[in-house]
């Protein structure tokens, strides 16, 4: 009880903090009285008017109420809707200093998690880093507005211009914003893609009555075809795809290799920093023709087929089922047919039914990272060489730390940015059996 009421003094009080570091979700931190002070919208080297909003014994959160000592690095954020949004979390600092502060946060999680001391190569950024996102997934208010959700809520940040997404995805947005505004209010989320020629996709997630008859309005639809849209989806009760409007096949373009990509499966939303991702993990996989790779959490096939163009046998392995007939599909797209094949289950448990010894094993797992069964395989299996591709610094961290306590050193740690103006950073790093 004396620690409670401790606790609720410090709350609402207005205190000087100094910024000493960014921490890896973007925030600033300071100590006050020894006591760790996390606020949002402070940057290193500043000193700002804050109050606290939220205290424990050895920490507290504050809210920065002004800036006192502003940082070189500051700047203001171009997007209207920064402060409210949570999308992005660094628009308020110069962008070279967000790939500064990226690669601090691997090199911090690999030694202080994985207990990993490795160089961490400056990250790889974007010559322009705006405008890059090919996927946007937006929430509907009753009013028929579009928007975001608010970080940590289900509050709904409506914007006139999202800067991550081409002008083209948000004229798409405003005009299926300006559609749904009257009726359909059982529609609630929508996502939009865009591949590389500019064409979309629609997915429209609600009743399958409500999606269908929003069919009948074929002016609507005649009118996003004419700015690039070339299909609307639905789902089912069931989360079953249906086409509503439009052309089946929707594809995107990486490294000169075409590939599939239904409304339900997973795409990397940077296209031309994937093309540098990808390029690292070839590089990484030294491949001369005559390989055992295999592709784990494989999704759609993009670095299966890849491999498969320069390896003698590639397996893939993907729980989405969606996933595994596009990447099925884009075997036959990209003449690899023959060189790789795709499982479809989760990972932990088809690997161990494989009874071949892979030479190299690529993995690009979601950001919760490897299952202890898959890590605890490959170090069974000792392959020799191991290319993870991850998008959360401190799951690689924590496997890192097994696999190299289990015999593999790392040749390589090279982050790529991935996602601009976010706290996100994906990495790719090589790892060799010692």
């Amino acid at each position: 009880m004396k620690n409670k009421l401790l606790d609720n003094k410090a709350l609402g009080k207005k205190l000087k903090l100094e910024c000493l570091r960014l921490l890896s979700d973007g925030s600033g931190i300071g100590y006050m009285n020894g006591i760790a002070t996390f606020v949002s919208g402070i940057l290193p080297g500043e000193t700002g008017e804050v109050e606290v909003y939220d205290a424990k014994k050895k920490w507290q959160r504050a809210r920065l109420l002004s800036i006192i000592n502003r940082s070189p690095e500051r700047i203001d954020a171009p997007c209207s809707v920064f402060e409210g949004c949570g999308g992005c979390q660094l628009q308020h600092t110069t962008y070279d200093e967000t790939l500064i502060w990226k690669q601090h946060w691997v090199e911090d999680a690999l030694s202080r998690i994985g207990k990993i001391n490795v160089e961490v190569k400056p990250v790889i950024g974007m010559t322009n880093p705006w405008r890059y996102r090919n996927k946007a997934r937006l929430h509907r208010e009753p009013t028929g507005k579009l928007g975001y959700y608010k970080e940590k809520s289900k509050d709904l940040v409506h914007f006139s211009d999202c800067l991550l997404l081409s002008e083209r995805m948000n004229r798409w947005i405003r005009l299926t914003e300006e559609f749904f505004a009257d009726g359909f209010e059982e529609i609630h989320t929508l996502t939009f893609r865009e591949n590389t020629r500019g064409e979309g996709l629609l997915l429209l997630e609600g009743p399958p009555t409500k999606v269908l008859s929003a069919v009948d309005n074929r002016e609507f639809f005649e009118e996003l075809f004419k700015e690039g849209v070339r299909s609307v989806w639905g789902t089912d009760s069931e989360g079953d795809l249906a086409l509503v409007w439009g052309e089946e096949a929707f594809s995107q373009s990486i490294r000169d290799m075409i590939f599939d990509v239904s409304p339900l499966s997973f795409f990397q939303v940077n296209p031309l920093q994937t093309d540098v991702l990808y390029s690292h993990v070839l590089a990484g996989a030294a491949l001369t023709g005559d390989e055992i790779v295999w592709d784990l959490y494989s999704g759609i096939g993009t670095l299966s087929v890849a491999l498969a163009l320069k390896a003698r046998k590639v397996t893939g392995i993907e729980e989405n089922p969606y996933a595994v007939e596009d990447a099925i599909q884009n075997a036959v797209n990209n003449n690899a047919v023959g060189h790789v094949e795709f499982l479809k289950g989760k990972v932990e448990s088809r690997m161990m039914k494989l009874d071949e010894q892979p030479d190299v094993v690529v993995l690009d797992p979601p950001r919760t990272g490897m299952h202890p069964i898959v890590v605890q395989r490959l170090l069974e299996l000792k392959p020799q060489r191991i290319i993870y591709v991850s998008c959360d610094p401190g799951t690689l961290a924590r496997d890192l730390g097994v696999l190299t306590q289990g015999g593999y050193g790392v040749a390589s740690v090279q982050p790529v940015d991935m996602f601009p103006w976010t706290q996100h950073v994906e990495c790719v790093v090589e790892l060799y059996l010692s």
